[in-house]
C-alpha cells in the first residue's frame, strides 16, 4: 500500500470518527437530560465505541507523529474537563452562567457526553461523581496511551514536521 493511499484512509477514518463523535455528543446531550436513550442511541454509541477502540488500533500501528502530538493535547484536555467536573460535582459548587455555557460548549468537543451515557448504562445506581471519575479515568488512560506512542515516534526519529534529518544540525559555516 502507498503512502498516498495510507494518508487518505487514515484521513477517511478520521473524519468518520469526528463526524459521528459530534453526532452522538449532540445526541446524548439531550438525552442526558431525562434519561431517556433509544435504540437508536445505543446503536450510535456502540459504534462511536468501536470507532474509538478502531481508531486506537490504528494509531498504535500507523500513527504519525502530528496526529498523534494533536490527540495527545486532545485528552489531555478531555483529562482536564473530567478532573474540574469531577472536583466540582464532588464539592458540590455552583458555577456561574458564563463557566457553565463554556463547560457545555468545551464538552460537546470531548467524549463527556458520550461517556455519561455508557457509565450511566452500565452504573445507574452511581451517583454523577462516580460516573465523572471513571470518565475522568478513562480519558486519563487514552492520554497516557497516545502519550506513550508519541513518544514512540520520538524515538524512532520521526516529529511533528516530519522525519528527523541526520545532517541538519550541520552548520553551513563548517562545510
Amino acid at each position: 500500500m502507498s503512502a498516498g493511499t495510507k494518508k487518505a484512509i487514515g484521513a477517511a477514518v478520521v473524519a468518520a470518527c469526528v463526524i459521528l463523535h459530534f453526532y452522538t455528543s449532540v445526541r446524548t446531550f439531550f438525552e442526558n437530560w431525562y434519561n431517556d436513550y433509544t435504540v437508536w442511541s445505543w446503536t450510535f454509541l456502540g459504534l462511536w465505541l468501536l470507532c474509538l477502540l478502531v481508531l486506537d488500533i490504528w494509531l498504535y500501528f500507523l500513527g504519525g507523529a502530528e496526529l498523534l502530538r494533536s490527540l495527545k493535547w486532545y485528552w489531555g484536555f478531555s483529562t482536564l474537563l473530567f478532573a474540574v467536573l469531577f472536583l466540582g460535582v464532588l464539592l458540590d459548587w455552583t458555577m456561574p452562567d458564563l463557566a457553565a455555557l463554556v463547560i457545555v460548549i468545551c464538552s460537546f468537543l470531548t467524549p463527556l457526553f458520550q461517556l455519561e451515557a455508557v457509565f450511566w448504562r452500565f452504573c445507574e445506581s452511581a451517583g454523577p461523581a462516580l460516573r465523572v471519575f471513571a470518565g475522568f479515568l478513562l480519558s486519563l488512560m487514552h492520554f497516557v496511551y497516545i502519550a506513550r506512542l508519541c513518544r514512540r515516534t520520538g524515538q524512532r526519529g520521526e516529529t511533528a514536521h516530519g522525519p528527523v534529518d541526520p545532517g541538519a544540525g550541520i552548520l553551513e559555516s563548517e562545510l
